[in-house]
Formats: C-alpha cells, sequence, structure tokens
C-alpha cells in the first residue's frame, strides 16, 4: 500500500483553479505595468498636464488591477488549502484504515510516538507542501514565467536582466537542499525520540513516581530536548540562510531591472515609462521569488514525511495475515472450537484438540508457555504458520472478518478501557444491543451500583486506560464490554489476575451461567475447579490433566526443595 496520488478528482479541478490564478495575477502585472508605463510616459516624455478625467482613468485602473490581485491572492489562498486539506484528510483515513487492518500486532512494529508522529507532524508536513509549496509553486510559477514573458515583450534587456535573478535563485535554492534534508531529518528524529519518551513516560508516570525516578526521568528528558533544540537551530540557519538569499534575488531582480533600464534610458534605447512599468513587473516578481524559495523548504520536508508514512504503509502483521477478501458468511452455531495440527514457531509443535460447544475449560501452564497467544489463535486474531482453526466446522480463514470477531469475545489485560463515556466502553462491541439484556447484563456483574453513585451515571467520562476506576471495576466493565456483543464463545486472559472480591464472584458467575463456550487462563486452582476440562500447555504441547495434578504441579512450583528435586 502507498499513498494516493494528489491530482484525482475534485482536487484536479483546485489545481485548474490554481493555474488560471496564476494566469490572472500575470494578466493584472501586465496591466499594471501598461498604466504605469502609459501613465509615465505621458506625464515625462510628452509634458502633458494631466486632467482630471485621465487621473480619475489612471488612478480607477490602477486601483481595479489593486483590487483584483487582491482577490486573487486571497482565491488562491482558499483553493491551496482546499487543496491541501482535502488530500490530507485522503492520507488520514489510509493511514488509520491501515492501522486498524494491521492491528496490535502490527503496529507494535513501530513505537506509539512514531504512530502518532505519522498522523500529526507529518500530515502536517504534507499540508505546508500541498498548500504553501506546491500550491505557491503553481501560482506564482505561472505568473513568473507569464509576467517575465510579458516584460520581454515591453523591455527585453530588462527581462533578461531578471531572468538571470530567477535563475540565480533557484540554483541557489537547489544548492542548499541538500543540508536542508540533512537538518530536516535530523530534527525529525530528535521530535520522534522525545516524542516517543514522553508519550511512554506520561502514560506510567505512575512507574516514575513509585520508583522516585522523577529526576533521572527529568535529565534523560533534557537531554533529547537539548538534542531537538541543537537539531532545530541548525535546521534554523539553513532555512534562514535559505530565505535570505531568495529575498535578496527579489531584490537583485529589481536591481537589475534598474540598472539595465537607466542605461536603456541613457543610450535611448527606451522610453522612462517603459523601464519605470519594467521596474514595477520586477518589483511584483520580488514576493514571488520570495515564495519559490520557500516552495523547495516545504518540498524537502513533505519527502521526508512521505518516507516515513509509506514505512507505516508498509507494515504487516507478523503473526496475523487475514484476508480482508475473505468474504464467505459464518454460519450460526453453539460454538464448537477446533484446532487442527497448529503448529507456531517457537511456541507450537502440532496442537490439535476439540473443544466443545458450551464446554467450560480452564487453560494452565508455566509463564511464557504461549497460553495468551494460543487464546488469540483461537479467536483467529493471531495465525499460526501452519494448521488450521474451525467454529462450528467453518474454517476461520475462510469468513467474513466482522463475522468472526462477533462470534469471539475476548477479556484480557491487553484491552483496556478507552477514553469516552461508561457508555461508549459498555457498548463498544456491539452499539446495537438490546435495552433489556443490557440491564441485567449491569446487574449480574454489580455494574448497576456502580453506575447509580456515579453523578453522570452512564455518561461519566472514562480517562485513559480506565484510570478513575479501580482495578476490580475496570475488570467488571471489560467483561460486561465483552458480554454484550453476545458472542459465541469467551475467552478469558488471566481476567482473574489482582481482582478484589466483588469481581472475583462476577467473573466465577459469568463462567458458570455463560450460555456458549467458555476457555479462560488461569493460575488459581480454585478457579480451575470451575471448568469442566484442564488443558495444560508446556513446552509446546497441550494436553488434559486432572485438577489433583495442578494442584500438585503448583505445590511442586512453590517448593524450592522440590523445585531441585524435580530438576
Amino acid at each position: 500500500m502507498s499513498l494516493p496520488p494528489v491530482l484525482t478528482g475534485k482536487r484536479r479541478l483546485r489545481f485548474t483553479y490554481l493555474i488560471a490564478n496564476g494566469v490572472g495575477q500575470a494578466l493584472i502585472a501586465v496591466a499594471t505595468a501598461l498604466l504605469v508605463q502609459d501613465g509615465f510616459d505621458r506625464l515625462v516624455s510628452s509634458g502633458e498636464t494631466l486632467s482630471w478625467a485621465n487621473a480619475r482613468l489612471f488612478g480607477g485602473g490602477l486601483l481595479a488591477t489593486i483590487v483584483a490581485g487582491a482577490w486573487l491572492r486571497w482565491r488562491s489562498h482558499v483553493d491551496a488549502e482546499q487543496l491541501g486539506q482535502s488530500y490530507i484528510h485522503t492520507v488520514r483515513m489510509r493511514l488509520f484504515r491501515h492501522v486498524a487492518r494491521i492491528g496490535a500486532d502490527g503496529t507494535r512494529q513501530m513505537s506509539r510516538g512514531a504512530v502518532v508522529l505519522r498522523f500529526i507532524g507529518d500530515l502536517s508536513a504534507l499540508r505546508q507542501w500541498i498548500s504553501y509549496g506546491m500550491a505557491r509553486l503553481t501560482v506564482s510559477g505561472v505568473a513568473t514565467v507569464l509576467a517575465i514573458g510579458a516584460l520581454s515583450w515591453v523591455e527585453p534587456v530588462v527581462a533578461i536582466a531578471v531572468t538571470i535573478a530567477v535563475v540565480a535563485a533557484t540554483l541557489l535554492a537547489i544548492g542548499i537542499g541538500p543540508r536542508l534534508r540533512l537538518t530536516t531529518r535530523e530534527t525529525r528524529n530528535r521530535r520522534g525520540q522525545l516524542a516517543a519518551l514522553l508519550n511512554d513516560r506520561v502514560s506510567h508516570i505512575g512507574v516514575v513516581e513509585a520508583f522516585g525516578q522523577e529526576k533521572r526521568e527529568s535529565k534523560r528528558f533534557a537531554r533529547l530536548s537539548q538534542r531537538l533544540r541543537r537539531s532545530l537551530i541548525d535546521r534554523a540557519r539553513v532555512i534562514g540562510l535559505l530565505r535570505a538569499l531568495t529575498e535578496a534575488s527579489g531584490s537583485f531582480a529589481s536591481a537589475c531591472a534598474l540598472f539595465a533600464g537607466a542605461v536603456q534610458v541613457s543610450m535611448g534605447f527606451a522610453s522612462p515609462g517603459a523601464v519605470v512599468a519594467a521596474m514595477v513587473v520586477a518589483g511584483l516578481l520580488a514576493p514571488r521569488l520570495q515564495d519559490l524559495g520557500r516552495v523547495y523548504e516545504y518540498w524537502n520536508g513533505a519527502v521526508i514525511a512521505r518516507e516515513k508514512q509509506e514505512r507505516l504503509l508498509a507494515l504487516t502483521p507478523v503473526s496475523r495475515s487475514q484476508d480482508t477478501k475473505a468474504n464467505t458468511p459464518l454460519q450460526p452455531g453453539p460454538g464448537q472450537i477446533e484446532l487442527h495440527n497448529v503448529i507456531l514457531d517457537g511456541l507450537f509443535d502440532n496442537i490439535t484438540t476439540t473443544i466443545a460447544a458450551g464446554e467450560r475449560v480452564a487453560l494452565v501452564g508455566p509463564n511464557g508457555a504461549g497460553k495468551s497467544t494460543l487464546i488469540r489463535i483461537m479467536a483467529s486474531l493471531v495465525h499460526p504458520q501452519s494448521g488450521e482453526i474451525r467454529l462450528d466446522g467453518q474454517s476461520l480463514l475462510t469468513c467474513r472478518w466482522q463475522d468472526v470477531r462477533r462470534a469471539f469475545a475476548l477479556v484480557s489485560p491487553d484491552l483496556p478501557l478507552l477514553r469516552g463515556s461508561l457508555r461508549l466502553n459498555l457498548s463498544y462491541g456491539n452499539t446495537q444491543h438490546d435495552a433489556e439484556y443490557f440491564t441485567k447484563t449491569l446487574e449480574d456483574l454489580g455494574l448497576d451500583t456502580l453506575v447509580a453513585t456515579l453523578p453522570k451515571g452512564l455518561e461519566t467520562r472514562v480517562s485513559e486506560n480506565g484510570e478513575g476506576f479501580s482495578t476490580g471495576e475496570r475488570a467488571r466493565i471489560a467483561l460486561a464490554r465483552a458480554l454484550l456483543t453476545t458472542p459465541r464463545v469467551l475467552l478469558l486472559d488471566e481476567a482473574d489476575a489482582n481482582l478484589d472480591h466483588v469481581a472475583r464472584r462476577a467473573l466465577e458467575h459469568t463462567v458458570e451461567r455463560f450460555t456458549g463456550t467458555v476457555v479462560f487462563i488461569t493460575h488459581d486452582p480454585q478457579r480451575a475447579a470451575l471448568a469442566q476440562r484442564i488443558l495444560r500447555l508446556d513446552g509446546g504441547h497441550l494436553s488434559e490433566i486432572t485438577l489433583s495434578e495442578l494442584v500438585e504441579l503448583n505445590d511442586r512450583s512453590a517448593d524450592p526443595q522440590a523445585l531441585r528435586v524435580v530438576s
């Protein structure tokens, strides 16, 4: 996947408007020059007295060109912004859809700060290039070329002098370009490092506070901030030089026009009016030269931004290869899960098992055995190297993604609450839930009492990761969010960790009363006793054990002497 082209659809029409605007501004410059030439020659060369009628005609003509020029500049700004914003919206949506498509597994290959930077800093750089760079290049480029062409008709020698100044400005910008690109890359890298650190430490400021590392983190942040400051200053030096040279080029163009015109007048090859008109055109071109100088600045930033965004678009899930073209409907069923010859390098070796519809299965095993990964394989969130996962006899690889997602509900510490209202979090998986079922689910989990204590009830704002609610409250809300999707299969990834009494009882009640299939990871034999079967994952193999065997294994792992005997 790559970034979309700029000039498609309605944006092509906007670009046409910009070209027409450049032509209009060139015509305004020519009209102004002709008015000035005519008026100046009448007053100086012919010695005529300026009549009131001629004054009104001259003044009215100049006023008309000034107003028309101002309107064209305003219109070019509006069209340029519409062109830029239209493109940025298209890119923004493509990036977001790609991030949603590759999921957590794909975006984990890039830091959260870097991903956010693709949506903020890089989109800003692209917008500047399109709205301020490409648009200015179009308008100013067209206006400059046509104005110089008109100038060559009025006074060829002056036109040549102005052309030399324009060419000099362009060559200077190209010469400074590599240094500008280097400093821009350095600034982006420094900004990305600072953003990544800031995002991580602010998100986990409690960890910093708990371990008393405020000074250490402040020093680290200060180092990165100083590096960014130096990079920005270096970039500002290069940009300042580029802008100074382009502004000097504009002044140089006016000076060339003045000098060449004076020579032409002294030699009798041109009238004073023609020279003054040529200088007016040269003066009107000076801002255009400054615009062209900044165009290169915006282009450099956009080139780097596109590289970074295309790198994001190139990311694919490491362990999930969802076929977005799969369109077979997932037929209704009771929720039987079948794993056939599932292999995942480094974790699983030819796992085959069947979990009957409506069965409660506890998944146990040592830390790092891959229990969470196996549950995600069941839900088709992670795909193995080989093997097949079936739900009620249908291969999940061939079924529509949305159908698969509605069939499974996962509760995991890796799936925190979202920013927004409590109602949004509860209804996130299913906004069309039945009101009666919604109320009953909250009552079963004891959330109706919690909601009653909140001043804004279901409209209470939930902060990032659900902060403001206790661990147990967050767990019950996440459990309700899963149940309200009315899934066939409920997957609980260590959902019983660090729960209070109320949350533990709600979880046990859910496991006992849920009408579909339940697979839950636990380390607690008391919780495993709720299951009809206990499956142990260890060394890449899955085996069925009894509750007494689980208790014995836990006792061994808790007894250092037993560990020495076993080892």
